[in-house]
């Protein structure tokens, strides 16, 4: 057979053979298709840790509102017993302020009191007494249930902000994804929520 006859023969069998060309397709695609996989692992693990936050938060307020008075050590015993919704993602570096928020004489929310938790420092007070709040959205202040009910009592709040670290996209991302979450609820059995020292006493009016 003649060169110029087995040439064209040798180009239709390379046009058939497609082993090679797959083996090529699915080189080039395996990484794309990695890292769709761990995005959306990543992606989901997030949204999860994201609505734990949301639950923890929600729950602890629930809990604080149902308190007549609170303590440095009671707020370290409910902080405990709200961690493990967190669970299994680590709540060593979470932070949570309890506060207590009233109107003064011109129906602006001022602190009553506050509380910093964190695992590994003594409980303090981020917020000064008296000082304004002002971390209330418009849609709440504006609503025709928003600082009305704050009238002759208080409103606990708990704000709880959380540093997630992803799993798989640390290799990438050097900084945690913060989750900041805000919680409120009216006190269930007192009009105003005091906070005592652990005897007991010197407590806030």
């Amino acid at each position: 057979m003649t060169a110029h006859r087995l040439f064209p023969k040798i180009l239709q069998r390379a046009a058939v053979d497609r082993s090679g060309m797959a083996a090529t397709e699915f080189a080039l695609l395996l990484p794309i298709m990695v890292v769709l996989f761990f995005g959306i692992l990543e992606l989901s693990e997030g949204m999860t840790a994201n609505r734990r936050v949301a639950v923890a938060v929600n729950t602890a307020a629930d809990l604080a509102a149902q308190s007549e008075q609170l303590s440095p050590s009671q707020v370290d015993g409910l902080m405990e017993s709200v961690l493990p919704i967190l669970e299994p993602t680590s709540v060593n570096s979470i932070d949570i302020n309890l506060i207590s928020i009233v109107l003064d004489a011109n129906g602006d929310p001022i602190v009553h009191w506050s509380l910093h938790w964190n695992n590994d420092v003594q409980p303090t007070a981020p917020y000064t007494e008296g000082e304004e709040y002002d971390k209330l959205t418009e849609t709440f202040t504006n609503s025709p249930n928003g600082l009305t009910m704050l009238q002759n009592r208080s409103m606990i709040i708990v704000e709880m902000s959380y540093p997630y670290n992803p799993q798989f996209a640390r290799y990438f991302v050097s900084d945690p994804i913060q989750f900041d979450r805000t919680a409120k609820r009216a006190p269930r059995r007192v009009t105003r929520v005091q906070l005592c020292d652990d005897s007991g006493n010197n407590c806030t009016t």
